[in-house]
């Protein structure tokens, strides 16, 4: 049997690239995350394979690595922050700063401390990742990408990026970011084959299985009781799951909320509602509500869930049993291609918002996979020349 890879995720977050990484069958090393329920999720599913603390104060790339007792970091992962690559995020700042042309946020500076990281342990591969609006970010009078992809290549690596859309790799939701691809082994850049563009996994085949639950549903961990036969995506989900589901919980709404979700058609938006329904003016908030289709994938499941989830309502119908309300927590992560086993810390909303910013596994896992041939043919041919960059002997 082959070793697995072994990968340092930067900016881990929850641990939707490093759970891709390692259902590809690499070893997750560590992972670094500032945020401290990020980081009680990845070590609630990863173990004790996370560092909390900001990455820029990590002086001694090496010296961290020895400490932690790796052997060595074959592959470095990681999404730099991205809110201010972000247009939302682009555009908070101009009303901030007042200054159309600024752009600027310290934030988009730590795909710095990524290259950092790069130059000091010298992985065979890396994998950045970022929101799609990245490639068209200047830091200075340099496109940003152009000036990452330039120090990789100094540095002796082959890159190459590319926008990925998730729904057609599998995921339940139709959410494009960008992957930035590097190794120092002179190997082309592999790209994984598309497996699902023409028949994408829908919002039901993905949740329909689960318990049926109200609104203001708090319970983090119940039974689990299929609805009906399960789709082969809800036999992925619930691999290694048991009897039990776990963070299946629902927001509270009021009841003017719940006639307007109860009336609202698949697909329908806050301004097709009649004028009793509406608290907002409907030309500026056009999708303030906004109800999934059963037969498609959800659209982009946003950080910004943590916040309301209007945007992402169940589709429930009038006469059958499901009642009107937001989607649960479960519901998103199954959207995300969160698998059931995976169990998400904190309170309800902050969990919402940790989906909003994770990688979808599956997406990861494809992007994973096409590399894992080359990660591992550099594995063998640099044991065999006894030139493995190992930060501590190998055993």
């Amino acid at each position: 049997m082959k070793e697995k890879p072994i990968v340092l995720d930067l900016f881990c977050g929850a641990g939707g690239l490093s759970l891709g990484f390692e259902m590809a069958g690499y070893q997750i090393g560590l992972g670094i995350e500032k945020e401290v329920l990020p980081y009680r999720t990845h070590r609630l599913n990863f173990g004790d394979a996370c560092y909390l603390g900001d990455i820029c104060l990590i002086t001694d790339p090496v010296r961290f690595i020895q400490e932690r007792n790796l052997e060595r970091v074959d592959v470095i992962i990681g999404g730099p922050p991205c809110q201010g690559f972000s247009r939302v995020g682009r555009g908070k700042l101009r009303r901030l700063h007042k200054d159309p042309g600024y752009i600027h946020d310290p934030r988009n500076q730590y795909y710095q401390e990524f290259i950092r990281f790069i130059r000091v342990l010298q992985p065979l591969y890396f994998v950045m990742e970022n929101v799609p609006d990245m490639q068209y970010y200047h830091d200075g009078e340099e496109l940003l990408l152009e000036k990452a992809s330039r120090s990789f290549r100094e540095m002796g690596y082959v890159v190459d990026f590319r926008i990925l859309q998730a729904a057609d790799y599998g995921v339940p939701q139709t959410r494009k970011r960008l992957f930035m691809i590097g190794n120092r082994l002179g190997h082309g850049i592999r790209w994984p084959p598309q497996t699902h563009r023409q028949h994408p996994v829908t919002v039901w085949q993905a949740i329909s299985d689960l318990p049926i639950v109200p609104h203001r549903h708090r319970l983090d961990v119940m039974p689990y009781e299929p609805r009906g036969e399960l789709t082969s995506y809800q036999r992925q989900m619930r691999e290694g799951a048991g009897d039990l589901l776990y963070n299946h919980q629902t927001r509270a709404h009021n009841e003017q909320d719940l006639a307007a979700f109860a009336l609202l058609p698949e697909g329908g938006k806050y301004v097709d509602l009649p004028a009793e329904y509406k608290r907002y003016r409907d030309d500026i908030f056009k999708d303030k509500y906004r109800k999934l289709f059963r037969d498609r994938p959800c659209w982009t499941i946003e950080a910004h869930i943590g916040k309301d989830s209007y945007r992402y309502i169940y589709p429930s119908r009038q006469g059958e049993p499901e009642p009107p309300r937001t989607i649960s927590v479960r519901e998103a992560a199954r959207l995300q291609s969160f698998p059931d086993r995976f169990r998400f810390a904190g309170p309800f909303t902050r969990q919402f918002s940790q989906l909003g910013n994770a990688v979808p596994p599956l997406l990861a896992r494809a992007v994973a996979e096409a590399i894992r041939p080359g990660v591992l043919a550099g594995i063998s041919s640099e044991r065999k020349e006894a030139s493995l960059p190992s930060i501590l002997p190998v055993r």
